[in-house]
């Protein structure tokens, strides 16, 4: 399961892969700008999270130098190419169990109420 920062990231990723045939060369600077302010991503984190996707079986990546400025040279695995299926395949999931634990705790409450309104009703 990827954190957040890393679902982050991703997204960065998949969306350059995917205008240029599954590979891409990408700075770290456009993936900290691409990113939301919230997480707050800096060289060492970023290099991080690249590490860990890359180890997980996302992508390959490799740094190199272009004009005084490190990029990463990256190309999409199998797993990096579902990666739009996977988040999807997430959300039905959550909402999926979201909606059978309302429904048990909707079922719990009537039984509840009716169990409460039966023994109301023997002690009369």
């Amino acid at each position: 399961m990827l954190t957040k920062k890393e679902v982050s990231v991703m997204h960065c990723i998949y969306n350059a892969c995917k205008r240029n045939n599954d590979s891409c060369i990408i700075s770290d600077a456009f993936i900290i700008q691409s990113t939301p302010e919230k997480y707050k991503l800096n060289d060492v984190a970023l290099d991080s999270i690249l590490n860990q996707l890359q180890y997980d079986g996302y992508f390959e990546c490799t740094k190199s130098e272009r004009k005084g400025e490190t990029v990463n040279v990256i190309t999409l695995k199998s797993k990096g190419k579902a990666f739009k299926r996977e988040l999807t395949q997430r959300r039905r999931e959550l909402l999926n169990n979201f909606f059978w634990r309302m429904l048990f705790a909707a079922g719990g409450a009537v039984v509840g109420f009716l169990v409460s309104m039966l023994l109301n009703g023997l002690k009369k």
